[in-house]
């Protein structure tokens, strides 16, 4: 699929970067350990990141909220072989449980169980759900190995293929093309699972809500916002502003672009979902439920009732 720049009513033509598999594989998995959620369009709890185990080294183990383990498998060219030791990795994350994962955690087996329960919201450690979900990343996938892969998705196998692409411009630029493959469309049903009761929904047209970007956000709830993040369990509260450009300012004058490079500043953690912590005061929607409310609005071409704060 080729990309364009406008310029007046020319296409100039962006190309895609050559790059050697080695550098690919390290910048790609760089990218997502920092922008998991970004890329994913999933809140997920991060495990380790090339992890030793038994058969090999995936690149990324996470957990979602529902206690299956994601395995992460970034290549430059998925072929046969490649896939094979994917849905090996696959395999062995049905055999382990959240011991194990907490000997593999990269903030500490100690520290595992309580950021577990914060993440989950829960009391009591959420257990691990039997059935692995294996993301691919790649920039291309051989055509057997697709058709493979094909057979996979068609059957409602826990498998998704996530294509990524460098591409840059005349004046060295770098752009990077993220693309689901097979992604089924939003319906209103899944939506409503996100988006709270009350809140604008969505035709069947789809909408995806990762596009919805924090200037977006910034602009419909009025900022500059005042924005506040509470951790009860560890007694923790940390303050921010969002302003009018989309930038996230933190109460020591440092900004950042994206909520959880905010939330990861602030609380001096390697990893954390910022949309999901970030609220408008301490009982306000949380920045993801903004988001999702947007991308509804978009998807049916009404406006927004009122403040998704609910002022």
């Amino acid at each position: 699929m080729p990309f364009f720049q406008l310029d007046d009513s020319s296409l100039v033509p962006f190309q895609r970067q050559a790059i050697s598999s080695g550098v690919y594989e390290e910048e790609i998995e760089e990218l997502l350990w920092d922008n998991l959620e970004e890329l994913t369009g999933e809140n997920l709890f991060r495990v380790a990141r090339q992890p030793v185990l038994p058969l090999g080294r995936p690149d990324v183990l996470a957990l979602d909220k529902q206690g299956r383990i994601v395995v992460i498998e970034v290549k430059r060219d998925v072929d046969r072989t490649l896939l094979a030791q994917a849905l090996e990795y696959a395999g062995w994350a049905r055999t382990v449980g959240l011991d194990e994962m907490a000997s593999r955690y990269h903030g500490g087996a100690a520290g595992f169980w309580e950021d577990w329960q914060e993440f989950t919201g829960t009391d009591t450690p959420t257990l691990v759900v039997r059935q692995p979900q294996l993301v691919l990343v790649a920039r291309t996938f051989e055509p057997k190995t697709a058709q493979a892969l094909e057979f996979l998705l068609d059957n409602n196998l826990p498998v998704k293929l996530l294509k990524v692409a460098f591409y840059a411009d005349d004046d060295g630029h770098r752009f990077l093309n993220v693309e689901w493959e097979n992604e089924p469309e939003t319906t209103l049903s899944a939506l409503s699972a996100t988006v709270p009761a009350g809140d604008a929904t969505t035709s069947a047209q789809a909408v995806d809500f990762r596009e919805v970007s924090l200037a977006e956000v910034a602009a419909v709830v009025g900022a500059p916002r005042d924005l506040v993040w509470v951790r009860p369990k560890k007694g923790e509260r940390y303050d921010a502003v969002l302003l009018s450009n989309g930038h996230i300012r933190l109460s020591d004058g440092r900004e950042f672009r994206s909520p959880s490079g905010a939330a990861m500043a602030a609380a001096e953690v390697v990893s954390y979902d910022g949309w999901y912590a970030w609220r408008l005061d301490e009982a306000g929607a949380t920045l993801n439920e903004i988001r999702h409310q947007i991308a509804a609005a978009q998807a049916s071409e009404e406006a927004i009732p009122g403040d998704p704060a609910g002022e």
